[in-house]
């Protein structure tokens, strides 16, 4: 009962604040632990995401118990979203698995065959509708924009899509990819969300579910 008082306390407390901003962090491998977590409470979080595109159940949950933990020890409250995995492009596996460097200006072909390892003449990519739904101009971003690729050519018949690398960068395998302006053609609510909302977020009474959509 008296960590239920210290909690009314403190909510009425941050209520009257009102503030304005909310933060949003992300407990990851270095913001896990308990005495990191109090001071993200104590900094005036507002809510702690989850990232269920990596790490298992019991990963989650081992953090979830210290972020409990936390709560009770500085009576302060704070919201937790689970962030799941939604629909998502990416990049395929390359040759010997070594990252490949790629020049500005040079031409490299994409290949909607995720079974093609790349290397630095042909990439493949996950995404088998996209030589429909690109066009010459489009902008294909990789590993979180950091590669820049102007669509040159569209092969439908082979399913190949030819482009010119916009700056100098090194492609890592599995790397997400975004298509901007284009509408993707990929399901929403995907198995493992609906797997992550059932098995482990109603379970734990999460606040709120988040699904990253194109």
């Amino acid at each position: 009962m008296k960590t239920l008082k210290i909690f009314s306390t403190v909510a009425k407390d941050q209520v009257m604040r009102r503030s304005k901003t909310k933060i949003v962090c992300t407990l990851g491998p270095a913001s896990r632990s308990i005495k990191m977590i109090e001071k993200l409470l104590r900094a005036e979080l507002s809510v702690a995401r989850f990232n269920f595109s990596h790490g298992s159940y019991e990963y989650h949950q081992e953090t979830l118990d210290n972020y409990r933990v936390a709560m009770e020890r500085t009576g302060i409250l704070c919201a937790v979203m689970l962030d799941t995995k939604g629909p998502e492009i990416r990049t395929g596996f390359l040759k010997d698995g070594k990252p490949i460097k790629l020049a500005k200006n040079q031409e490299i072909t994409i290949t909607t065959d995720y079974s093609i390892e790349g290397d630095q003449t042909m990439i493949s990519m996950s995404y088998k509708k996209m030589v429909k739904d690109v066009k010459p101009g489009s902008i294909i971003l990789c590993s979180d924009g950091e590669i820049s690729l102007n669509l040159i050519i569209c092969d439908k018949e082979h399913g190949l899509v030819h482009c010119c690398c916009e700056n100098f960068a090194v492609l890592g395998e599995r790397k997400n990819v975004n298509l901007p302006g284009v509408v993707v053609d990929l399901p929403t609510l995907t198995e493992k969300y609906k797997e992550d909302i059932f098995e482990w977020g109603i379970p734990n009474k999460i606040t709120l579910s988040l699904s990253p959509l194109f």
